[in-house]
């Protein structure tokens, strides 16, 4: 599956697909991606005998949210990622569950033992190795 984030302030697309497929760079695509919307929906009592109780939607226009986690193993994807996170957004996300324009909210990354930093930058053209589990969460944009 593929997906698109598209408007990144470091100039230009940043592709993930999933299923595990290599990138150009090398990198993983994501691990997962997890798109939910909720409705609020109130529960109310009727006032009387038998404590009957109704349920009543009180939201038209619920934004849809989307979680994609993400292994980045190249310095030049971990650099792309924690841009993608201090810019915020908004994206174009474009995947098979449809095109939206998000705003990345949360951003983190979890280095697991073994996993050290390592200096930025590239040693004599070959990326370094920058091994990170990321999470993205996106919220779909209302304005």
């Amino acid at each position: 599956m593929r997906f698109l984030i598209e408007n990144t302030s470091f100039g230009g697309n940043l592709e993930v697909n999933l299923g595990g497929a290599l990138l150009s760079s090398g990198d993983p695509g994501p691990k997962s991606t997890d798109w939910h919307k909720a409705n609020i929906v109130e529960v109310k009592q009727i006032p009387g005998k038998g404590k009957k109780f109704i349920t009543i939607r009180t939201s038209d226009g619920v934004l849809w949210e989307c979680d994609i986690a993400v292994r980045s193993i190249s310095q030049t994807r971990y650099v792309q990622l924690r841009n993608l996170v201090d810019d915020g957004g908004p994206f174009m996300i474009k995947s098979a569950h449809g095109n939206y324009k998000m705003y990345l909210i949360d951003g983190s990354v979890h280095k697991g033992e073994g996993e050290g930093e390592l200096e930025t930058g590239t040693d004599d053209g070959v990326d370094l190795e920058n091994v990170g589990d990321w999470t993205l969460k996106f919220l779909e944009a209302n304005d």
